[in-house]
């Protein structure tokens, strides 16, 4: 369970960082981005904090990528970039959601209140709400910013997987 202690102590940037890492090894483990927000969800009723839980959910937007990636690992190059821009993808995401991770956080507390629940500073039972609204916020302010640079990311992707030609073609 955690309590005040904990999260004093796991307080500021760094142990941000690490809490995406944590988010995005157990999606990797458990090859589900459901089952690790289920589990997110789980941690969130022993008392992990709404930033710390936020956290997490950024690393599950990561980890997920890595059953494209698998099935990639042995297809052919198309399959594999797809897989790699779904990554990038999550990546570039994360990244600038890190840039703007506290005033975010804010925002989805006001969305949250504004839904009808409480904030989820104030109310532990508010944390469940304003973590499915994080994500889902996330991801849709994501794919709106992303698609803009669909191109110049399937450009690095080309680079980084170069086209393959088939002998038998």
């Amino acid at each position: 369970t955690f309590n005040s202690t904990h999260i004093l102590l796991f307080s500021g940037c760094k142990y941000t960082l690490l809490f995406v890492l944590i988010g995005t090894v157990l999606t990797i483990i458990v090859q589900s981005s459901s089952a690790a927000m289920a589990l997110t969800l789980t941690f969130i009723g022993e008392g992990l904090p709404f930033e710390l839980a936020a956290a997490i959910v950024l690393g599950e937007n990561i980890g997920t990528t890595i059953t494209a990636n698998l099935a990639a690992f042995v297809a052919n190059y198309r399959a594999k970039r797809t897989a790699r821009a779904h990554l990038l993808f999550n990546l570039i995401g994360v990244l600038w959601m890190l840039i703007f991770f506290y005033p975010f956080l804010q925002f989805v507390s006001g969305l949250t209140q504004l839904v009808g629940s409480e904030s989820p500073y104030i109310t532990a039972a508010a944390i469940p709400v304003a973590i499915a609204l994080f994500h889902t916020t996330f991801n849709i302010i994501n794919t709106f910013l992303l698609v803009w640079f669909v191109n110049p990311i399937a450009r690095l992707v080309e680079k980084i997987i170069p086209e393959k030609k088939d002998p038998e073609k």
